[in-house]
């Protein structure tokens, strides 16, 4: 078999194997008005950004701010009830670790729940200049008591 048969098979074999909905020249809607083959769910959801940006700015963080001062109590009374022991040395140094990393942690917070409100808007910007791209090939709306024309 010289090369330009064994190219024709090949190519007629990666052929047979495509799946139809991932080529572009293919009409996947099964009405033939054409579409596309991915999944129904890709996108994104404003209201969910909206929603998960507003717990971690609020629920989230004081959920976190609230866990972090019960164990700075808890661990001031046992830095205290240690006094003069190298326990209550010990436990003043897990104090000031445990301390950053609540910063750290709110700090993350504050700047995902900053991030998902920013992405949000984002996308929105977005989905409007995409629409007034296409809003020039809109048909008008119809005039009163005039039947719709396709």
């Amino acid at each position: 078999m010289g090369f330009d048969e064994e190219w024709a098979q090949l190519r007629t074999e990666a052929t047979a194997r495509q799946n139809p909905a991932m080529r572009l020249n293919q009409l996947a809607a099964p009405d033939g008005g054409g579409g596309g083959g991915g999944s129904a769910d890709f996108g994104s959801d404003e209201s969910k950004k909206k929603i998960a940006s507003g717990k971690l700015g609020g629920e989230v963080k004081t959920q976190t701010e609230s866990a972090a001062k019960k164990a700075d109590e808890e661990t001031a009374a046992a830095i205290t009830a240690f006094s003069g022991w190298d326990a209550a040395a010990g436990l003043k140094t897990v104090e000031t670790t445990w301390d950053n990393q609540v910063k750290n942690l709110l700090s993350r917070l504050a700047t995902e729940s900053h991030n998902l409100a920013a992405t949000r808007r984002m996308f929105l910007g977005q989905d409007n200049e995409i629409y007034n791209g296409f809003r020039p090939l809109l048909k008008p709306a119809p005039e009163p008591g005039v039947e719709a024309y396709r």
